[in-house]
């Protein structure tokens, strides 16, 4: 796959999504909440890994495909671990973004309806969409059948344009800073580890951090987690020691593996 492929997939993708989260608002007469992006997310995504498949690998088995492979075990435990640093980092900076170009008070409205936590039902709701299916088949589309497609002429090439479509799909531009962040260290774990799987622990530890805290208050859906200097310094710290340890554990014979299957 070229890199022009992966723009296009990734383009219809997202054109999917809109068009089902739209026929799910119509039919919830106009009612948006985490459910009505949730599962539009999940069935949008799935339709065109499939057609990736189709187009790209016909017949190709589909666990190594996606990436979905054993590597060193400390690699996926490091990416938790940099999903729990990473937080507050991205938070920082988009509360930098946030100072120069504030958010309308309708979109603060729109996403305190979308991100609610006053019943069990919706914080069960948040878990399930926001820790779980989004990065789940977020994964599975960019460090996987992207990746997988592009990373057999270049995992470089593959982990630049996976990530960089993984942010520029998200709608939110005050976002984008955080998120290039995040995706280069998605990147960067996938081209050493060889396997989606630390991605995937980054990617559900990060979210969940986020929804955690918003059911503690230590932010809400208009307010972002409130860092200081030496946090934020120490959370830096962290992540630079657990990607050096992402180095490290790369020379291991199961991870090297791992990455020769990639270009298989």
């Amino acid at each position: 796959m070229k890199p022009v492929w992966a723009l296009v997939w990734a383009g219809a993708c997202h054109g999917v999504f809109r068009v089902i989260v739209a026929a799910f608002a119509w039919l919830r007469a106009g009612t948006l909440d985490i459910v009505t992006l949730g599962a539009p997310q999940a069935l949008a995504y799935l339709i065109c890994i499939s057609l990736i498949f189709f187009v790209h690998d016909p017949g190709a088995p589909l666990k190594p495909s996606l990436g979905l492979r054993p590597t060193h075990p400390g690699l996926g435990l490091v990416g938790v671990g940099l999903g729990v640093a990473l937080k507050l980092p991205a938070e920082s900076l988009s509360s930098l973004v946030e100072r120069f170009f504030p958010t309308s008070e309708a979109q603060l409205l729109s996403r305190a309806a979308l991100y609610q936590t006053d019943t069990l039902a919706q914080v069960t709701g948040l878990l399930i969409i926001v820790c779980l299916i989004a990065p789940l088949v977020e994964e599975l589309l960019f460090r996987g059948a992207l990746y997988g497609r592009l990373a057999r002429e270049s995992r470089a090439v593959a982990g630049a344009v996976s990530g960089a479509l993984f942010v520029v799909t998200h709608a939110e531009l005050r976002h984008w800073p955080a998120l290039f962040v995040v995706a280069a260290v998605l990147s960067y774990l996938r081209v050493l580890s060889g396997s989606i799987l630390p991605c995937l622990g980054l990617h559900v530890a990060f979210n969940t951090v986020g929804v955690f805290a918003l059911v503690t208050g230590a932010a809400s859906p208009t307010r972002g987690i409130a860092v200081a200097a030496p946090t934020l310094a120490a959370s830096w710290l962290c992540a630079g020691i657990l990607l050096g340890l992402v180095v490290w554990l790369a020379d291991d014979p199961d991870a090297v593996r791992a990455r020769a299957e990639d270009k298989s």
